[in-house]
Parts: structure tokens; sequence; C-alpha cells
């Protein structure tokens, strides 16, 4: 719980905005109607300087070599360090800062962290033997990924293991074991690219890649052709896709003129490098720009943003005496260990989120009378309205984080390691919160509504779209709504309750 906030005024300021926002959402209803999908964009490569920075193989190598050393620097600090999590600089510049940060930086500019991303550095500088030049012939075995899985369910299986060993063993209060994490996933990074081709692995099987792949679709930066006629008719090699002399071929294999949305693009930028047409556009844009036209969709796109949706309120969960309680019930009816009793309750928990929401899908086809439209493809389709709830509920719960742990970083910069270092004098300072507990409170409630209003405009407009009628769009969302509304409201009651801290000194 947030100092200095009355409790009661998280659920009647809360309940009374969201009712508020489904009053908007009508007022807006004949504009969503109306809107084509159509969109202003900014094409940052029309300004010179950007263009060359962007088209630097060196400045991208300095951006990349600089997180390589603050990913090794952070292995470093977990594994000799103090193991203590307010004492050792691993913890806290991974689950205090990282975390908070990667959300911001997705919301603003998309995939940008696969532009620096030090697993995916480190594996190509090894694979090609090469750090900036172009150098095709490598040493991978450039297998293909098994056709099996060439979806997003290898990443959302490792998203649901990774977060396992995270919550279950308590990594964020443990160095060592956040180091130890770090380097799995570079080995899972880099044995990949020592046998698939291309980025198979960043394409099916990187949690964070393919979580922020989905978050990317609301954010305000794309990457996409600049003319697609140019790519149908005077187009013929397809070097954005196959590469050439200047660059590698797409990592996630995308071909440009065919890509209308964010999520499997990360912003390499090998087609800037390699398409003879100069006809690749970087483009600012309106946020989720993406969410509000019709693209293509997937069954397991789907299923992995309500995964995120519920791991996200699972996430805050665990760090609640509640949960603390219910674990405690676990073992002690059952006579189990805890982790034993963690994973049962993981297990129902998450199990009965997406439970709920097939139950909340089924009531939707069945007010909306429209035997046309199947579950299955409701149940796919209203998933990518539930997007902005996740993406800021995960941003509100990490900030919280940040301007309450912050503020540690600044003894540690001194003494990183904990091993009684003074290195620039800052090692006595006591910096406690970053902001007013009053203020923090406002700005998560601010991010949980402004999630949730999103949500309601993005699941009017799908329903638009399914069904075309206003009044059938309209019914068959009543249900959605209602399922918004009741995981925006537990978002509040969570955020409402006392918070075990991360990295406390």
């Amino acid at each position: 719980m947030i100092e200095g906030v009355p409790v009661v005024f998280f659920y009647a300021g809360g309940a009374v905005v969201l009712i508020v926002s489904f009053v908007a959402l009508m007022a807006l209803e004949p504009r969503l109607a109306a809107s084509s999908g159509h969109y202003w964009t900014f094409d940052l490569l029309r300004v010179p300087l950007i263009a060359r920075l962007v088209r630097s193989r060196v400045l991208r190598f300095v951006f990349q070599a600089t997180f390589a050393s603050l990913f090794v620097f952070i292995i470093v600090a977990g594994l000799f360090g103090k193991q203590q999590g307010g004492s050792n600089i691993a913890s806290i510049l991974t689950w205090t800062y990282w975390w908070v940060l990667l959300v911001l930086v997705i919301m603003l500019f998309g995939k940008a962290w696969c532009w620096v991303c030090p697993w995916d550095a480190i594996s190509g500088w090894l694979e090609r033997l090469s750090f900036w030049g172009v150098n095709r012939q490598g040493i991978s075995a450039r297998l293909k990924w098994p056709k099996a899985l060439r979806n997003l369910y290898p990443a959302t299986l490792l998203f649901l293991g990774l977060t396992w060993l995270e919550l279950g063993y308590g990594v964020t209060t443990k160095p060592e074991m956040t180091a130890m994490l770090g380097l799995l996933m570079f080995f899972l990074t880099f044995f990949p690219v020592l046998l698939f081709d291309r980025g198979s692995f960043c394409r099916y099987g990187c949690l964070v890649g393919r979580i922020s792949g989905l978050y990317s679709l609301f954010s305000a930066v794309e990457l996409r052709a600049r003319d697609q006629q140019v790519c149908a008719t005077k187009c013929t090699t397809h070097d954005c896709y196959h590469g050439n002399e200047k660059g590698y071929p797409c990592p996630t294999f995308q071909f440009l003129g065919g890509m209308s949305k964010n999520t499997y693009c990360i912003l390499c930028c090998e087609c800037v490098q390699t398409c003879p047409h100069d006809n690749v556009g970087l483009n600012v844009r309106p946020f989720g720009a993406d969410l509000m036209k019709s693209s293509p969709v997937r069954f397991d796109e789907a299923a992995m943003v309500i995964v995120i949706l519920a791991m996200s309120t699972f996430h805050g969960l665990t760090m609640t005496p509640t949960w603390q309680a219910i674990v405690r019930w676990i073992e002690g009816t059952f006579g189990v260990p805890f982790l034993v009793a963690f994973t049962a309750g993981m297990f129902f928990f998450l199990g009965g989120l997406v439970l709920l929401y097939v139950v909340f899908v089924r009531v939707s086809h069945l007010v909306a009378r429209a035997p046309e439209v199947t579950r299955r493809e409701l149940a796919i389709r209203y998933a990518y309205a539930f997007l902005p709830i996740a993406l800021f509920y995960h941003f509100a719960h990490n900030a919280m984080h940040f301007f309450v742990e912050g503020g540690n970083i600044v003894p540690l910069l001194s003494d990183p390691l904990g091993w009684g270092w003074n290195l620039f004098g800052t090692a006595g300072w006591k910096t406690g919160v970053m902001l007013p507990f009053p203020v923090i409170w406002f700005l998560m409630v601010a991010a949980i509504l402004i999630g949730h209003v999103w949500s309601l405009v993005v699941g009017h407009k799908i329903a638009l779209g399914i069904f075309g009628k206003n009044r059938q769009a309209t019914v068959s969302q009543l249900p959605m709504l209602a399922a918004m509304v009741a995981y925006s409201v537990m978002s509040l009651w969570i955020i409402a309750q006392p918070m075990a801290m991360r990295t406390a000194m």
C-alpha cells in the first residue's frame, strides 16, 4: 500500500473513472466506426543526419558494446558481489531499472531494445567473427527451425518457466541467481545462433523479444515500406529478405513489402542497408496504431497476450501478504514444501484467469447472436484488446518499484559489489523514495486507467471490425467490457496492498 493514501479512495476513485471511461467510449463510437485505419506518419529517415546514424554499423556496434559491457558487469557483480539484493548493483540494475525502462522504451520506440540487445550482440559477434563488418559466411550450421515450433509457443513456455524460476526462487532478491538467469538467457540465445538459420530464436523463442513484440503494437515507432507498390512491382531481388553485400537478410524472416505490424520486426534496420530502392521508412506514428487497424491475427499471439495479462497480475500478487497467506495455507493444508505450494498456486491462478477469459468470450458470442462468427475467432481477436491493459499495468507496477527503490543505486555506484568501497563518496548516502508516495500512487492509478481506456477503445474497434453493425458490436463487447473492468479493479486492488520490495537496503 502506498503510504498517505486512503484505501477507500482507490476503489471509489477507480470505480468512478472506469464508469466515466465507458461513457467516453460511447461518445467516441461514431469516430471509431468511421475511421479507416489510416494514420499520419513522419519518416525519421527523411532527416539526413538520422539516416546516416541509422546506417552506421560502427555506431550500432558502439551501443551494443556498451550494453554488452554492462551485461558482463552485472554478471560479475551478481556472481562475486555481496549476496544481498540491496547491497549489490546487479539486482537493482536488472529488476528496478531495466524492467521499467524496457517497458517505457517499447511504448516510445518499439523494439529498440533488440537494436542493442547484449545477448544477440555477443552471439552475433561470435557467430559472424565480425563486430560490424558484413560477413555472411559465419560458423552457423544454418539449420531450419523445426516447423512445429514456428510459432510463439516456445517463447510463451520459456516465459512461464523463467517466471516460475524468478518468483519461486526469489531471484529478484538474490544477485547470484540474477546473474545465473542472465547467463541462461545468453546461452539460450547463443546456441540457436550456432545451430539455426538467421535469428530463429529471436523470431520464435526469445521471451523478451516476443513480449516486447506484442507490446510494440502500441508503440509510437514503426519500420515500414514507404511504398508497398515498389516492393510488389519494381523490386525483383527482395534484398530486404535475402540480404546482399551491404547487409544481412532479415533475421526474423520479414518481407518488408508485406509487413503491416510491429510484432516480429526487431528494428535491426538491415533492410535500410540492403534495400536497393531506398524504400524503407522509420516512422513516428500515433500510439496504438497497429491495434486500431485490421491486421492478420494468430492464435499463438492471442494465447501469449492472455498469458502476459495473467502473468503481469501474478507478478504483483506474489509481492502481497495475500499471496503469502495463500501459499502458507497450501503448505499447511496439504503438507507440501514451499516450492510445491507456490507452483500449485501459480498454476491455479493463471489457469483460473485463462478460464475466466474463455467464459467471457463464450458469453460475448452468445449475446452477439452471430453464428457466422466462431468462438475461436472471437477469442483470438478480442485478446489483442487486452494488450494496453497488460502494458500499462506492467509499467505501473515497475514504475512503483523504480520510484521507491531506484534511489538505492546512488550508494551502489560507489560500492557496486558491496565490498565496502566508496569510489565516488556516495556509499553512505540514504536516498529514500524518489517521489512523494501520493504522487507515486497517482502515477500508478493514472497508468492503469489509461491502459483500461485504450483497451476499451481497441476492443470496440475490434468489435466493429468483426460485426460491422454498431449495435451488435456494442452488445458483443459488453461481456468483454465487464472482463476489462474486473481486471482493472483487480489491478487497483493489488497496488492498494502492502508491497514487498525487490532490493530493500
